[in-house]
């Protein structure tokens, strides 16, 4: 144990801010103080997870309950997405710009988002032993956390939007803000996440959607041939490139961000809730988000072991001179 101790790092502070008014959601008189111990023990769960880059690295979370649609028990975000070199078009979820700068490029402001359906029949307990007909909170917490941690590609169909045929653009060029921090409304521009998603040609070669045209992109995305190409996960998932989830018709805010249901059903990254998904973070998950720049609290080789009814939603927020409105719609 003594020889060990050096290699075992302090995780980092993953905090909540409950932003839900007095009496209601996280502070609601009956379910609230089980509803954030629910969610400050998943937090947890993330924070011991990942090891810091910079001393007193902390990562708050805005989070609350509202009346979502129906079918939708969840949904998280970056709250901002920063290009970090003018140079390129690559853009990081806030958390994720932070740890890789070392230090917090906008203490104004939380790194994240969660917002729970107040409609819900949860169960807040940390047992993982919900019962039958009710939805595991910690489960879908971790979920949306990975999320809100940068978990969630940006790109996305404008046909859905009212938009024409030219579809498969991303999210980031409206919500990428500069290093020096103005914001950025102009080029397109991707995130890390995007970066590591290809397509299999077939013949054993791999390309990644950001070098595709728009349309290209959209098609690749709809056309169950997605996978992520990070070097960790590979390890991960014992040489194997991680499918993603790329149905046929194109599910806005669960196609893409998420691992393959098919394929990953127990995953906390899969875009369906299924019971029996444990409260832990796989392995998998882990390696993608070392893949994307985060650095892991857990031993090598690698790595550990919202959702909707039927899929989950990752809503992105824009930012324009730090007010932010919901973006193109939250798929069920």
């Amino acid at each position: 144990l003594v020889a060990l101790a050096p290699s075992l790092h302090a995780g980092i502070s993953i905090q909540a801010n409950y932003t839900d008014a007095a009496g209601v959601g996280f502070n609601d008189a009956t379910d609230g103080a089980l509803r954030q111990s629910a969610f400050e023990y998943a937090l947890d769960i993330w924070g011991n997870a990942l090891a810091p880059s910079y001393l007193g690295e902390t990562i708050t979370i805005d989070a609350k309950f509202e009346s979502l649609d129906a079918g939708i028990l969840a949904g998280a975000a970056a709250t901002s997405n920063w290009n970090l070199n003018t140079n390129n078009a690559l853009v990081y979820a806030s958390a994720l710009a932070n740890h890789i700068t070392g230090y917090d490029l906008d203490a104004t402001e939380s790194e994240g988002y969660a917002t729970f359906n107040n409609n819900a029949n949860w169960y807040y307990g940390t047992d993982n032993a919900a019962p039958g007909g009710a939805y595991d909170f910690v489960v879908t917490a971790l979920h949306e956390i990975g999320h809100a941690l940068g978990f969630a590609g940006s790109l996305y169909n404008n046909v859905l939007d009212g938009g024409d045929a030219a579809n498969g653009h991303y999210y980031a060029g409206v919500t990428s803000r500069l290093i020096n921090g103005d914001d950025d409304t102009g080029a397109e521009r991707y995130n890390v996440y995007d970066f590591y998603v290809g397509r299999s040609n077939g013949d054993g070669s791999y390309t990644q959607l950001v070098d595709l045209t728009a349309a290209e992109r959209i098609a690749a995305a709809t056309s169950d041939n997605l996978y992520w190409g990070g070097a960790e996960a590979l390890a991960a998932n014992g040489g194997a490139y991680p499918k993603l989830y790329a149905p046929s018709t194109w599910q806005q805010g669960s196609s893409y961000s998420h691992l393959d249901e098919t394929t990953f059903a127990l995953e906390l990254m899969s875009p369906t809730y299924t019971t029996g998904t444990p409260h832990a973070l796989s392995d998998l998950t882990i390696a993608m988000m070392v893949d994307m720049g985060w650095d892991s609290n857990v031993p090598e080789p690698g790595t550990l072991a919202v959702w909707s009814v039927l899929a989950v939603s990752v809503s992105f927020s824009r930012r324009r001179r730090r007010s932010s409105v919901r973006s193109h719609g939250e798929a069920a």
